[in-house]
């Protein structure tokens, strides 16, 4: 039995190609929109649905904005914090997981003596 690729809960849809003109302008929040998800992002780092909801007839925006507004806030602090899952330190420790570029110390403990 042939199953289209195109079909089902885990196929993607293809983004059609757009040319920088066609692309959506950058989300401009007011002033008082982002104070408003400071202030929830403060309360709690995660919406639940019902949350976002609210939030979104509140400010006047799409569900999607305000889950990608949290999304890139917690991104930022992780990056700035420089703060990394304690699974991938765990993975890398046991030398499972490399996504991580090598130091030069590193290389230097790879390097073997031959006597």
């Amino acid at each position: 039995m042939f199953v289209s690729e195109t079909h089902g809960p885990r196929s993607r849809r293809m983004k059609k190609k757009m040319n920088p003109e066609e692309k959506r302008p950058r989300t401009a929040f007011s002033a008082a929109q982002l104070a408003r998800l400071k202030h929830e992002f403060a309360e709690n780092r995660y919406l639940t649905e019902r949350r976002r909801q609210a939030l979104a007839a509140e400010l006047g925006l799409a569900e999607a904005q305000i889950k990608i507004w949290f999304q890139n806030k917690r991104a930022k602090i992780k990056k700035a914090t420089g703060q990394r899952n304690p699974l991938a330190l765990q993975l890398m420790a046991q030398g499972l997981y490399n996504h991580s570029t090598a130091t030069e110390s590193d290389e230097d403990d790879e390097e073997i003596s031959v006597t």
